[in-house]
């Protein structure tokens, strides 16, 4: 059975604030998720937006839907590793219980 809708297709819709260390002094930066780089009020260098994640990185049937053509438990892992290094090892988790939270108001 075919899935009707794939949950990576939800797209949130009202930016929110994240949170991003600067590379220069390490000061936490907060820019909007609608933007795309932010100045760091400390010492002026411009911090960039990380990489939108693809569903691949984080989304529990991407192996079934992707699997045959990528690498995909590579790319989780990576993804992972990536994600512990920015500060957030729980990423994915939050990724996947707002998709769940949004399917479950539609």
């Amino acid at each position: 059975m075919g899935k009707a809708k794939c949950p990576g297709s939800i797209r949130n819709a009202t930016p929110t604030p994240i949170e991003r260390k600067c590379h220069n002094c390490g000061v936490i930066v907060e820019m909007w998720s609608d933007e795309e780089k932010a100045e760091c009020h400390k010492c002026g260098t411009t911090i960039f937006k990380d990489k939108v994640p693809t569903c691949v990185e984080w989304c529990k049937s991407a192996e079934e839907c992707m699997g045959d053509i990528l690498d995909v438990k590579k790319i989780q892992a990576e993804a992972k590793k990536r994600a512990e290094a920015d500060g957030d090892p729980k990423f994915f988790e939050k990724v996947s219980d707002m998709i769940k939270k949004k399917k479950g108001n539609e």
